[in-house]
């Protein structure tokens, strides 16, 4: 598949977070115990939530091999050490846990990955998950408020209902005065987003940011609690002092003496997703989570690589999810598009900046 992906440097840590919610993976790919099943690596999340589920077995594949040495020392932790030293890592609890925590890592890795991981967490002492290119870029927008704005913001998490948080952000956040509206705009617009993510990346975009963003994120407020929003909270105040109850499943407490007894069933590939579902070596795949790779591609390429799947006459389904490019806008005979489902799935979403998820499978 020819991706716009291919054209980037991929010697950086592009995200530190999979910001596609696990419920929606969960719902749309109904992993059962004989499913062989492949994830997009990203930052790990998802393939470790895509473990919990106790599949046979999970392949994490990506192009950019940073990603994946980002899941391999999330694996050694989770292996070798108690669930503190791994929340300490992810940077939950402020920068004293994660030098804590790279202290007691360090000593049982490679001496490479010592010198890496070093740099690493001299340059990141916040720790892991807002290391990322996107997560610093989206971390920063806070700071840019003023501090009165700011502590306004703060104040969505007292909020009880959502017609009370509605009612909240559209008096006081949004009124004209505030600046709140212009500095979103601004801030999340194309020509600031490449500061996240790299403007060839958006060469099939069909609509920009900045507007588009904050029209997403009014709709949602208008939905969910931010206060209980995994994705919400951490867009605006980062990864400090979220409650464990709405961390992605793969980073409770509670599961990781279970992902732990998972992660013999993980294996890890560096490549294009689609080429190993069309390769010897993906035939076993039954389920696949695809991230939102189809962003970086023409629409004719898409609906070829659909056409090659139909073609092997196998077994398949596969969930993706659209951001600013609407792949799957329907179905066909090579895009077998579970209409319903993606509908359902796309209103229930999480993270409220993506447009749609789309689930396809191939009987």
């Amino acid at each position: 598949m020819n991706s716009e992906f291919q054209n980037v440097a991929l010697d950086q840590l592009r995200y530190s977070l999979v910001w596609e919610g696990s419920a929606t993976l969960y719902r749309a790919l109904d992993i059962q115990p004989d499913d062989y099943v492949l994830v997009i690596t990203g930052a790990g999340c998802n393939v470790l939530n895509t473990l919990l589920q106790a599949p046979r077995q999970v392949t994490a594949i990506d192009l950019n091999p940073e990603q994946n040495r980002l899941l391999r020392l999330k694996c050694q932790v989770i292996e070798h050490h108690e669930y503190a030293v791994f929340r300490g890592l992810l940077g939950l609890d402020g920068p004293a846990p994660v030098a804590a925590a790279w202290a007691a890592v360090r000593p049982g890795l490679p001496a490479g990955e010592q010198v890496f991981w070093e740099a690493f967490f001299a340059q990141h002492p916040g720790g892991l998950l807002g290391a990322g290119r996107l997560e610093m870029y989206v971390n920063g927008f806070l700071g840019t408020l003023p501090p009165a704005l700011q502590e306004q913001l703060r104040q969505l998490l007292n909020v009880d209902d959502v017609a009370q948080q509605q009612a909240y952000f559209q008096s006081v956040i949004e009124v004209a005065d505030s600046g709140f509206r212009q500095q979103f705009i601004e801030y999340f617009d194309a020509a600031n987003l490449s500061k996240g993510r790299d403007p060839r990346l958006f060469r099939y975009a069909q609509e920009s940011g900045g507007e588009l963003f904050y029209q997403r994120l009014r709709r949602h407020l208008g939905r969910e609690l931010l206060r209980d929003n995994f994705f919400s909270r951490f867009f605006f105040f980062g990864p400090v002092g979220l409650p464990e109850a709405i961390l992605p499943p793969c980073y409770q407490s509670g599961n990781y003496a279970a992902l732990r007894a998972q992660l013999p069933k993980l294996q890890i590939a560096t490549g294009e997703a689609t080429a190993y579902l069309l390769s010897d070596a993906g035939q076993d795949i039954a389920k696949a989570s695809l991230s939102n790779i189809f962003e970086y591609v023409s629409e004719s390429d898409f609906e070829r690589v659909c056409w090659q799947l139909m073609q092997q006459r196998r077994r398949l389904r596969l969930v993706f999810w659209n951001l600013l490019q609407v792949q799957a806008a329907g179905g066909s005979a090579s895009v077998p598009l579970l209409e319903e489902l993606s509908r359902e799935l796309s209103d229930a979403e999480a993270c409220f900046y993506f447009d749609s998820v789309r689930v396809l499978s191939w009987t």
